[in-house]
């Protein structure tokens, strides 16, 4: 899509050019045309989650770099409340925060399901190697892929409920509802907590981490980007997705 909108561009101010006797070097100084053969091209996609109970229901692979929709899932038919969504580069991994909800792990093709972890309500997914983590109120549960418990790690500076959680590297990353200090980071190997101010208010549900950045969503759909050791505010971008997003998750992520 970017290599046809270049071309286009070029070939319509090469016309421009010729017919009013202008430098063509002088009409593209300012103009940027993205080459996706360019060695800095960097195309971003997600996974998102909007909720059944709003416009547009379902789960979405979002091209940022195009701002193209690339596939659309339908939601699972008995998720009440989808909230929580993970992918490990095979599956995605869906849950809600309803009574009798499921945790489900869907074919990222066609969204069939293929196995589902019952009486699991959940706002957050999250996945590191052969094991999910989901948040529970104040609780962070660890558990197998099939289910099996593993450990609960306590939090301390949550609020009542976790709205979303994401893992990088040795890090847990939880939201909390404040506007002050929102993300707190948990050492998976010591427990430890410290907070993360982001820079701009988001009022977001949605949380991931990706390439050493914090990404959020704010309530007009708009994907926020912060540094993820400072939460200093990098960027913004609209979607063109509609509906309540409650969940991204990074398409990339193995």
């Amino acid at each position: 899509m970017k290599t046809t909108k270049s071309i286009w561009t070029l070939l319509i101010l090469t016309f421009i050019a010729s017919s009013c006797h202008y430098d063509l070097d002088d009409i593209t100084e300012n103009i940027l045309i993205i080459d996706p053969n360019d060695e800095e091209y960097i195309e971003y996609k997600w996974w998102i989650l909007t909720h059944k109970s709003y416009e547009a229901p379902g789960i979405y692979l979002y091209n940022e770099t195009t701002e193209t929709i690339e596939l659309k899932l339908d939601l699972p038919k008995n998720l009440e409340s989808p909230h929580a969504l993970a992918y490990d580069g095979e599956s995605l991994w869906i849950g809600g925060n309803d009574e009798n909800e499921s945790i489900y792990e869907l074919d990222p093709e066609n969204g069939a399901i293929i196995s589902e972890i019952k009486n699991i309500q959940t706002e957050g997914i999250a996945l590191l190697n052969d094991h999910l983590y989901y948040s529970d109120y104040k609780i962070i549960n660890k558990i197998t892929k099939d289910g099996t418990s593993v450990e609960e790690i306590s939090t301390q500076n949550s609020s009542y409920n976790i709205p979303d959680i994401a893992i990088d590297d040795n890090n847990l990353y939880y939201l909390r509802y404040s506007e002050k200090d929102p993300v707190i980071k948990i050492g998976l190997s010591n427990r430890k907590e410290s907070k993360i101010n982001l820079t701009e208010s988001t009022g977001t549900y949605c949380l991931t981490v990706s390439d050493n950045e914090i990404i959020t969503i704010n309530p007009i759909n708009e994907i926020l980007r912060f540094n993820l050791e400072t939460g200093v505010f990098i960027s913004r971008t609209p979607t063109n997705i509609k509906g309540w997003i409650t969940a991204i998750a990074p398409y990339n992520n193995k």
